[in-house]
């Protein structure tokens, strides 16, 4: 019997985790709405990689909006959420910011455009 409740315990997602995918859901429809699924993805993967470059966790980065997304909607974020934080290719590769339009001139290399948003890595994070 306790073997059973380990192997349950250890299967089911800790609390860290459930909190930054929140986190990155709420990021994700903040910042990416009105793009397709590939921008949305693409702001995820740029957020993610700001935290690994950081060291920060996702819930406390700073320069990125949150919003909460509608009851209707918060179960695709959230799919979306876990999906960029589960994967291990990134379609902007090492990208840690994104602007609508232009990056703005002090950042670094631009890496890739997707919709209306440019992404990139910054100089100075």
């Amino acid at each position: 019997m306790t073997n059973l409740i380990l192997t349950i315990a250890f299967l089911l997602p800790m609390p860290t985790q459930v909190s930054e995918e929140r986190c990155l859901a709420k990021i994700i429809f903040a910042e990416s709405r009105g793009e397709s699924i590939e921008g949305a993805i693409a702001v995820g993967q740029a957020t993610v990689n700001r935290a690994k470059r950081t060291g920060k966790a996702i819930c406390r980065l700073t320069g990125v909006s949150r919003l909460t997304p509608p009851r209707n909607l918060m179960a695709h974020y959230t799919a979306l959420a876990k999906s960029v934080m589960g994967g291990k290719d990134s379609i902007v590769r090492n990208s840690d910011s994104w602007n609508t339009g232009t990056k703005p001139r002090r950042a670094g290399e631009v890496v890739r455009q997707i919709g209306g948003h440019v992404f990139y890595v910054m100089s100075g994070l």
